[in-house]
């Protein structure tokens, strides 16, 4: 421990205990009580470190209260940097639509319900050790919710299956738990030293999992007709998050640096290929990745984008970040930008020296607004095939502006915001016409493109902040001696083994959070395969109930009308009877490192 100074009798000790019991008791009640679970504790961690302050000012120390808050900021200083590194390229990941598609690949497929029960439950148990359980879950949840539909049987037992599978995946990776993140940034157990827990990992899930397959039925649903491609660079991102781990491994086993850095070091390589993605979708001469905090407007009107720069036109057409064409004062198509290709489905190479700028829009030719334009049309003409829909824009004098539904683009038509303007040459004469086009069809469709900023603002705060809080409640406490007591009476008392498997049904009752960062700043005197055992107990100990870990929280709010707390409850005894044998499993193979 940190201090030997023993302050637990004290008026300012005895009040951070109470404070610290009051404000975490907020937490399990979030949802009903729509209170940030992070709001209490943020507010109990700065009261116990004025205590803390107080108490050790009262007996003449003035230093030792600064240097112990300086050691637990270092220390989720590094927690918060690594998750948000983690954060940031899962949140990159999903908007690249590699879950998604995932999820529309099983659900087309027309497995059996039980089959679905294996896949999601393996799956969740691999890509955990990778993705955080939360996000793990949530997919696969979604994939079960969309299978099963009103099979409200099949829904809920699945859900006990993936929150399970996922937790137990997580214990055996650095990369997939809070608690083995902290284990591994403490240098209690190396990287490759947590795949000694794989097979008790494995035993955990399988165990109740084996058991439940035979109450779940094996009918096969229809399949369902979803298809969801993945975007532009989805898969190279992934090898990117894969390469930022490897670089935190790294820094953490051979420069002996923090982990933490090397995660930041792989964040600006997801950084600089948004850039390229960027270039690619035709989206450069946009804006910068949004500022955090400054929230975007629903859009960057085109004509914004193109005032006073229609004479370097050969240097923009095709990055501006909308759909965009020209034509010459032949009406020639020049330039079909990238974004116009997304967009009408018609590659640029289809269309570039002809002039069927219509037939991305039309079922036979007619103008298009950049036509019109281009001729100077009178307004009489403009009517007779915009039907009154024309406006003249108030930002160029001499550009059009209309709204028009297009039956013949995608499936079931778009609507899509038009945009016309002449182009001049150096001398001011009209040498052709640009039109931009804008999908508007859904708002909700108007902000899908990667922007690392975004993807960083979309990190969970409210779980870094509640991080905070525990780190600093807990810190607190330590100061005053609380954990010097707790340490003497379960791991010299009871000893390491029994307090260890306890630590697990605690991190179910309470969060394994601040359970496992006070078993570290404990500190005790364990044995590598101790060290093990409560990283397995800590990581799977949260499936015993619904509300044990971020995963079962997730799934009782998404799935609310088929899996409930009480649904999960009648699971336990099988869920305890895996958790108990994954530790017996332990026992037994790593019996040399105990």
């Amino acid at each position: 421990m940190e201090t030997a100074i023993n302050l637990t009798g004290t008026f300012y000790g005895i009040l951070a205990l109470f404070l610290f019991i009051i404000a975490y008791s907020f937490v399990p009640f979030e949802n009903k009580l729509h209170l940030r679970k992070s709001k209490p504790v943020m507010l109990a961690a700065g009261i116990i470190w004025i205590l803390v302050a107080l108490a050790f000012t009262q007996i003449g120390d003035n230093h030792s209260a600064n240097e112990a808050i300086k050691h637990s900021l270092l220390e989720y200083a590094e927690l918060f940097l690594f998750l948000l590194c983690a954060m940031t390229y899962i949140n990159a990941l999903e908007e690249r639509n590699i879950f998604q598609a995932l999820r529309a690949a099983l659900v087309s497929r027309g497995f059996s319900l039980r089959m679905i029960f294996w896949i999601t439950g393996l799956l969740a148990f691999f890509i955990s050790p990778i993705a955080d359980n939360l996000t793990t879950a949530l997919f696969m949840g979604a994939v079960v919710m969309t299978v099963g539909g009103n099979n409200k049987k099949f829904i809920s037992i699945s859900c006990v299956n993936i929150i399970v599978a996922a937790n137990a995946g997580g214990a055996f990776s650095p990369f997939g738990d809070i608690t083995t993140l902290m284990v591994w940034q403490k240098g209690k157990v190396q990287f490759t030293q947590f795949f000694d827990i794989f097979i008790p990992s494995v035993v955990n899930w399988l165990v109740p999992a084996i058991i439940m397959n035979f109450y779940v039925d094996n009918e096969i649903p229809k399949a369902l007709a979803e298809k969801i491609k993945t975007k532009y660079g989805a898969y190279r991102m992934m090898i990117l998050f894969l390469i930022t781990i490897a670089m935190a491994v790294c820094f953490h086993n051979f420069l002996h640096l923090p982990p933490a850095a090397g995660m930041m070091l792989g964040l600006s390589f997801l950084g600089i290929f948004s850039y390229h993605v960027k270039r690619y979708e035709g989206r450069l001469l946009g804006t910068y990745d949004s500022m955090l905090g400054i929230r975007e407007a629903d859009g960057i009107h085109p004509l914004h984008i193109l005032k006073g720069r229609v004479k370097t036109l050969p240097q923009i057409i095709n990055e501006i970040p909308i759909a965009a064409f020209a034509i010459d004062k032949e009406h020639i198509i020049t330039h079909w930008n990238k974004a116009c290709e997304e967009l009408t489905g018609i590659q640029s190479s289809q269309v570039i020296g002809t002039k069927k700028q219509w037939s991305a829009f039309y079922s036979k030719e007619r103008p298009v607004m950049a036509d019109l334009v281009l001729d100077k049309a009178p307004d009489t003409e403009f009517d007779k095939y915009y039907e009154k829909k024309l406006r003249r824009s108030t930002i160029i004098d001499t550009a059009y502006e209309a709204t028009d539904f297009f039956h013949h683009m995608g499936e079931t038509g778009k609507w899509i915001g038009v945009s016309a303007m002449p182009i001049e040459d150096e001398k001011g004469n009209v040498a052709g016409a640009i039109e931009t086009l804008q999908d508007i069809t859904s708002h909700t469709n108007t902000n899908t493109h990667l922007d690392i900023m975004k993807n960083i603002s979309r990190a969970e705060w409210d779980t870094l902040l509640f991080f905070y809080g525990v780190i600093l409640c807990v810190g607190g406490l330590a100061q005053f001696g609380y954990l010097n007591l707790v340490s003497s009476f379960l791991y010299k008392d009871m000893g390491p083994t029994i307090a260890n498997s306890l630590v697990g049904i605690i991190s179910a009752l309470i969060d394994n959070i601040p359970v496992m960062f006070a078993v570290l700043k404990m500190d005790p005197s364990m044995s590598l395969g101790q060290w093990l055992l409560v990283t397995l107990t800590a990581g799977t100990g949260g499936s015993l109930i619904a509300i044990g870990s971020a995963a079962g929280v997730g799934l009782l709010g998404t799935a609310r009308e088929s899996y409930s707390f009480g649904s999960h409850l009648k699971w336990t005894p099988l869920i305890a009877l895996g958790y108990v044998a994954s530790i017996i499993a332990h026992l037994i193979i790593n019996a040399k490192i105990m």
